[in-house]
């Protein structure tokens, strides 16, 4: 029970009592016998009270407050409703000696007073009559809650999971056979259902009112061609024999064509749906689908791009001219001499003399593992089991930054040059124009007009620098911590390789085994392999 106070008036004085809380109560608090006293207009020294109530905390004590006799007291109620008209507390203050207690009608009149018709705890009320607990707050009202309401959704049918990495196989090497990364389905198959949003139930505030529940978000379905919608409309159907995804909430599924080989035979390739091809894709070839392009031979010096994945069952052998552009994974036996682009993560088991950039992660794992010559950029993790070679090959990891906010950081350098390039330009010309009025010149209308026109080129390219500028340090300010990006190496970083994170660098001086490389403190640090 919470500590309390009551009124204790003699023929010659008013005095406080105060008792000590007990099984875990809370003390007496000073503001609530202040507040009481200030009420009953009691005067009091407030250095003996305060004494008297810090003693409180533990024992029972009394205080002469003034020397002036009051009362008695009734014992009062303060009744409080919550903002939102759930919940009522009471507090109650104890009765002076020779004074009267409440009765339940006091209570129900002083609920009727201040509006309360809901949820009264008759239970509580006759509890707290009977057996008073003071200066603590007691709920004796609660209003019912809405129930939650429940958001539609939907449900996808198939793994929307882009980020599923090859496995390694017992011997070392990647299995670029079983990727799991495209996702076969049937002409007919449902590929997504619609969960319709539920309303909840009405609640009922302490006053009697409603209180609606929030308004459940609808979802609904987004797909592109060789899907429709079931008749009762919860269900998506693919319509052809395909592959299904997820890419930005929108599911597709692309049909596939299948070739021998891209070559002189067949020419470029360009489809909205999915390729495989069995065999090689030539130098100097080109493929562009929509969907995933899948090749279990050799891509020699081609370009390929694709809106999915590219997976390459044997590696690309670029030859320097090989170029592979993917919306999502790149997966490849291995990489050499190519120039590399994935929105997704990068895994091969080398990488050699390439230009790589992943908007994910980089993993060079496998019976090699090597990541040697070239420059890798990814916006997630690096992880590979050798970086450089004992040639020590220049080799660059950049790591932190995804390769499409560096070419953003860099495109609004280049405009943020050109637009300060223009004002420069400006500027000297209206400056020596108002100097020219200023001694009193009369600028004929032509020299007006072109005033006017500079000055408006000037507003417009002052405001477009400012959102430049503004657009560049957003960007930049991202990047301007220390970052959980980092480098990892289970066996050799060779010297020539060079690590950077978010534009920090260090270079590799000594073959350094098992370690991973990180920003802290502003400054890349090789610190041991987790």
């Amino acid at each position: 029970m919470n500590g309390y106070f009551r009124i204790a008036a003699t023929k010659t004085s008013t005095n406080l009592e105060l008792f000590a809380p007990t099984d875990g109560g809370r003390p007496v608090r000073t503001n609530d016998v202040i507040s009481y006293l200030g009420s009953k207009a009691i005067q009091y020294d407030a250095g003996s009270l305060g004494k008297a109530i810090d003693t409180a905390a533990t024992k029972d004590t009394s205080v002469t407050l003034c020397m002036t006799p009051v009362g008695p007291f009734s014992e009062t109620s303060e009744i409080s409703v919550s903002q939102n008209k759930m919940e009522v507390t009471v507090r109650l203050y104890s009765a002076s000696v020779g004074g009267t207690n409440l009765e339940e009608s006091d209570i129900r009149n002083d609920l009727a007073t201040k509006g309360v018709k809901y949820g009264i705890k008759d239970d509580v009320i006759a509890d707290i009559i009977a057996n008073p607990r003071y200066c603590e707050d007691i709920i004796i009202a609660e209003g019912t809650a809405p129930t939650e309401s429940k958001d539609g959704y939907v449900e996808y049918l198939f793994n929307t999971d882009r980020n599923q990495k090859p496995a390694l196989l017992e011997d070392g090497s990647v299995d670029f056979f079983h990727l799991n990364v495209l996702q076969a389905c049937a002409a007919g198959q449902e590929i997504a259902r619609l969960h319709a949003a539920e309303r909840g139930d009405n609640g009922t505030a302490v006053d009697g009112s409603m209180i609606k529940p929030r308004d459940p978000k609808t979802a609904a379905f987004r797909y592109g061609q060789n899907i429709k919608v079931s008749e009762d409309g919860l269900s998506l159907i693919s319509e052809v024999d395909g592959n299904v995804s997820l890419v930005s909430g929108q599911v597709f599924v692309n049909s596939s064509m299948q070739f021998d080989e891209v070559g002189p035979a067949t020419g470029n390739i360009e489809f909205d749906g999915s390729v495989v091809i069995s065999g090689n894709i030539d130098t100097n070839f080109e493929v562009r689908v929509k969907g995933d392009v899948t090749v279990n031979g050799v891509i020699e010096g081609a370009y390929v791009e694709a809106g999915g994945n590219i997976i390459v069952v044997r590696g690309v052998n670029g030859m320097g001219k090989a170029e592979l552009k993917a919306g999502g994974n790149i997966i490849a036996k291995y990489l050499e001499n190519v120039n590399a682009q994935a929105g997704g993560y990068i895994s091969s088991e080398a990488i050699m003399h390439s230009t790589v950039s992943a908007g994910g992660d980089i993993i060079v794992d496998g019976k090699k593992g090597v990541l040697s010559g070239g420059h890798a950029t990814a916006g997630g993790h690096v992880e590979v089991k050798n970086l450089g070679s004992e040639m020590a090959n220049d080799t660059i990891v950049e790591v932190g930054m995804s390769p499409q906010i560096k070419r953003e950081i860099m495109e609004l350098r280049n405009q943020a040059a050109e637009k300060q390039k223009t004002l420069d330009s400006i500027k000297p010309v209206l400056n020596s124009m108002a100097m020219k009025v200023k001694s009193g010149v009369v600028l004929t209308e032509e020299q007006k007009g072109y005033v006017g026109q500079l000055m408006r080129v000037q507003k417009t390219t002052d405001e477009e620098l400012a959102g430049i500028i503004i657009r560049l340090n957003e960007l930049e300010s991202k990047f301007d911590v220390d970052t959980p990006a980092e480098v990892k190496v289970k066996g050799v970083a060779y010297p020539g390789s060079r690590v950077c994170i978010n534009e920090v660098s260090m270079s590799v001086k000594t073959p350094t085994r098992y370690c991973k490389f990180v920003k802290i403190r502003g400054d890349v640090k090789i610190t041991g392999y987790d």
